[in-house]
């Protein structure tokens, strides 16, 4: 099973996404991420859930969402032609001796320091989950003391939706 990307958008109600979830929850699928926001329509919330799922699965849950009534589109993004990306807060120790090693390699992955103190940066980074999981690793031997990361939020690319 791999992971996939789903695209939903749905009438932003109160609750739409709490709906959506406990239709997965009810019927045993697994959400790994969730991102929500606003969509260029005012009334509407764009959803990007993450799902570890085989090809029937997903056939599944597509069917299911669309029973929900404020649902309007959902969308199985291809493994291609897509552009993912995750957003990740991560807080470093650092010290006189290792902060400008830190920053050096912040900026190779491009990555903007939000904050220094003198024990620890908080680091901005933006990617593909490889990406961050790749930055993560590199910054183990100095110490991680936090991490916040956003789920992935993906678009197709091109003019279509």
């Amino acid at each position: 099973m791999n992971d996939h990307q789903i695209l939903i958008i749905a009438k932003n109600t109160p609750g739409i996404g709490a709906r959506i979830l406990s239709l997965f929850y009810r019927r045993g699928y697994s959400v790994k991420k969730m991102t929500s926001g606003v969509t260029v329509q005012p009334g509407y919330a764009r959803l990007t859930l993450t799902v570890e799922a085989d090809s029937n699965t997903l056939d599944q849950i597509q069917k299911q969402i669309y029973k929900l009534i404020d649902v309007v589109k959902v969308k199985v993004f291809p493994e291609e032609n897509v552009v993912c990306r995750e957003l990740m807060l991560i807080k470093v120790k650092a010290d006189d001796t290792t902060r400008s090693q830190i920053v050096q390699i912040a900026h190779i992955y491009r990555g903007n320091i939000l904050d220094v103190f003198a024990t620890s940066l908080i680091i901005e980074l933006t990617g593909d989950t490889e990406k961050l999981r790749g930055f993560i690793e590199i910054m183990k031997p100095y110490g991680v003391l936090e991490i916040a990361k956003t789920g992935i939020t993906a678009m197709s690319r091109g003019d279509r939706m």
